[in-house]
């Protein structure tokens, strides 16, 4: 029993040092620890009941655990794209709007952040939690026992490659976040352009840098009701990709 519940406790860990939100730095270790054996406590009977730990010596089952380690690690990190996606498009719309000057500190990555960006990643936690998507996200986690039991885990080039090509969703979802305000800048880059050859004299620099904001500030009050949808369907993407993952590892 001890044994099967300290690989448990291996894979859980690995999953709750990335894991969006209950993985920032702002969580103690001791909490996440905590969290991890918890989890680890509460599916230890039906590991028992449904599987068994091979006989193997001391470098086996540091083997072992290095690999479960790695899985709760990978299925953390394709989660945590879902924030990155989030806070990559609030980076680019801060750019459009000409709020990339602005840098706030954020104290969970320890790095210097847009303000928009940090917004859109402050919304993004907050709707995560609302929604639910970490006990959806848990529930996944605990699937993949049944999916890759203890022990079993094969790491494959096959899996490097899933990985890399979900990494893109950083960019593709970043943007498309962001696709709004590039469209409304860009309208109103080409309506200054039209103004500024008509009226050579008007301080077009001007105009248009109080105008990206004022529009851009706009179009994210209207964007607000949509966060919500947006984030509920980055976590379904994540979901489905971690039971790719688990595919690809069984």
């Amino acid at each position: 029993m001890a044994g099967m519940f300290l690989i448990a406790l291996v894979r859980f860990s690995g999953f709750f040092i990335i894991m969006p939100i209950f993985g920032e730095s702002l969580i103690p270790m001791r909490v996440k620890a905590g969290l991890s054996a918890l989890c680890a406590l509460i599916i230890t009977p039906h590991l028992l009941n449904t599987q068994s730990l091979p006989e193997l010596s001391v470098m086996g089952y540091g083997l072992m655990a290095l690999r479960e380690m790695t899985l709760g690690f990978c299925v953390g990190f394709v989660v945590l794209i879902i924030m990155d996606s989030l806070r990559l498009g609030g980076s680019i719309i801060g750019m459009q709007v000409g709020f990339s000057f602005v840098q706030v500190a954020d104290p969970a990555s320890n790095h210097s952040l847009g303000i928009i960006s940090e917004f859109f990643q402050l919304m993004g936690s907050l709707f995560f939690l609302i929604i639910g998507g970490h006990l959806i996200l848990l529930q996944a986690f605990f699937q993949s026992f049944d999916m890759v039991p203890l022990a079993k885990l094969q790491i494959t080039p096959g899996i490097i490659e899933e990985i890399m090509l979900y990494s893109r969703m950083i960019f593709i979802c970043g943007v498309q976040i962001a696709m709004p305000i590039i469209g409304v800048i860009l309208v109103g880059d080409v309506g200054l352009g039209i103004i500024a050859r008509t009226v050579p004299k008007m301080n077009i620099f001007q105009v248009g840098f109080a105008l990206k904001i004022l529009g851009g500030l706009i179009i994210m009050i209207i964007m607000m009701p949509y966060i919500s949808d947006i984030i509920r369907t980055l976590i379904n993407l994540g979901v489905g990709e971690v039971n790719t993952l688990m595919n690809h590892m069984s």
